[in-house]
């Protein structure tokens, strides 16, 4: 969740603190466009803050923040009491070990994940409502191994071998030695629509209805974040990690 200040009242006509709210596994499109939104807004104050789903539509409702950044099915919206903004989508995304059993495609079927461990957000996140709906309708019961409110909990224990780790695709997850693929169903990628809503019966100052727009702009430009491993790379993530690291240039004698 994302709060944002105006230190200066002419900023802000409508009420003191403006606020913005989001999932707590979405930071690094928020953090990076709110350096942008500060070239342009240096008066106003972005405060970030977290929440689920529900969590989310009820600060919403009784005006404890302006805005609200959700997956588009995660909710009901009242559609004449909200109004909403795409941002894009996000996609399903498996990340495990790479000595773990996904195939040799930069994509599985999410009815093939049946014999696997899962690692997996809690219940009360859109994302994990998203997975398990796309699981009926394949006729999946995941074998749940862990669940967690950390999504890098779940990155962790992947890395270590326990399991696959069934996460968004706007996390970051270049930290961990992980092969990435991208989950299906009838062949079509699985991604859900991600929205910033608003309550139409508190209008936006100019400072909040841009921050929107800006934010919009930067996802198309980022999203998604983090893609499906090649699949020799997957075979060799180490050396994959390592070309991140410059080698030192060796002496003339050496």
């Amino acid at each position: 969740m994302l709060r944002c200040q105006a230190r200066r009242s002419r900023y802000n006509p409508i009420r003191p603190e403006p606020s913005c709210l989001q999932n707590s596994w979405e930071p690094p499109p928020l953090s990076q466009a709110a350096h942008r939104y500060a070239e342009r807004y240096p008066g106003v104050e972005i405060r970030i803050r977290e929440g689920t789903g529900s969590e989310i539509l009820a600060m919403l409702e009784r005006g404890e923040v302006h805005l609200g950044q959700n997956l588009l099915h995660a909710v009901r919206l009242n559609e004449q009491h909200f109004g909403s903004l795409p941002l894009g989508s996000v996609q399903l995304l498996a990340a495990c070990h790479p000595s773990m059993p996904l195939g040799p495609r930069r994509t599985i079927e999410i009815a093939d994940l049946a014999e696997l461990p899962l690692l997996l957000l809690d219940s009360g996140f859109g994302f994990r409502r998203a997975f398990d709906a796309a699981s009926r309708m394949a006729g999946l019961k995941p074998k749940i191994m862990f669940e967690s409110r950390s999504p890098h909990t779940l990155l962790a224990l992947a890395e270590a071998g326990h399991g696959v780790a069934i996460v968004p695709s706007q996390l970051q997850c270049w930290r961990y030695e992980l092969r990435i693929v991208g989950l299906t169903h009838g062949r079509r990628v699985l991604q859900e629509p991600l929205t910033i809503s608003w309550d139409k019966r508190r209008p936006l100052p100019r400072f909040a209805t841009d921050y929107c727009a800006m934010l919009a702009a930067h996802m198309r430009d980022t999203f998604p974040i983090t893609r499906p491993t090649e699949p020799a790379a997957a075979k060799a993530s180490v050396r994959t990690r390592a070309r991140r690291v410059p080698r030192k240039a060796k002496s003339p004698g050496g």
